[in-house]
């Protein structure tokens, strides 16, 4: 896939940053998507999406610090398995589930509440992203983001503050 993406770049510096990226981040990408859609084939396929949406707009990723591309990065992937399971949803909407949503009231809470965390500051969301869906520890996540322990930890607690703020004041209940 790699030479098929190459392709899509003109300049020998472009095609390098990416397969920097590539090389770097393709694992990451599809622990993302398949933590959503628990499904390999379709993992693979939002991975895919993601690095052509990359592809796209690659000017803007080719002077992007180190440290800031980790979380746009998974963001990108997570918003395309997002995007597949919705279409998939479209078709079955409890299928996704695997058995884990009973009704439809719960698969439509499942979905408020991640609108909901998509509206966190991408400073919070990345963050807590990576410890509640990817299951990282403070200093992995510290050290994939370049910040402290401590700073993860205040990101995450302020994350949460806040996510707990936009359910309380838009009414949406939530069991925790």
């Amino acid at each position: 896939m790699l030479v098929y993406y190459l392709q899509m770049l003109d300049t020998p510096e472009e095609k390098i940053r990416f397969e920097q990226i590539y090389l770097k981040y393709r694992g990451l990408m599809y622990h993302v998507a398949d933590s959503i859609l628990h499904d390999r084939q379709e993992a693979e396929d939002a991975v895919h999406n993601a690095f052509l949406r990359i592809l796209k707009k690659f000017s803007k990723f080719q002077n992007t610090p180190a440290k800031d591309l980790a979380p746009q990065i998974v963001v990108i992937a997570r918003n395309e398995a997002i995007s597949l399971l919705r279409k998939r949803k479209d078709t079955d909407p409890l299928e996704d589930w695997g058995g884990f949503a009973e009704t439809a009231e719960e698969v439509s809470d499942y979905h408020a509440l991640v609108d909901t965390f998509t509206r966190l500051p991408q400073t919070y969301r990345a963050a807590m992203e990576m410890k509640l869906l990817l299951g990282y520890s403070d200093g992995e996540i510290a050290a994939k983001l370049g910040l402290s322990k401590k700073a993860v930890s205040v990101r995450i607690s302020r994350g949460r503050q806040l996510l707990r703020d936009i359910v309380e004041r838009e009414g949406f209940l939530m069991d925790a």
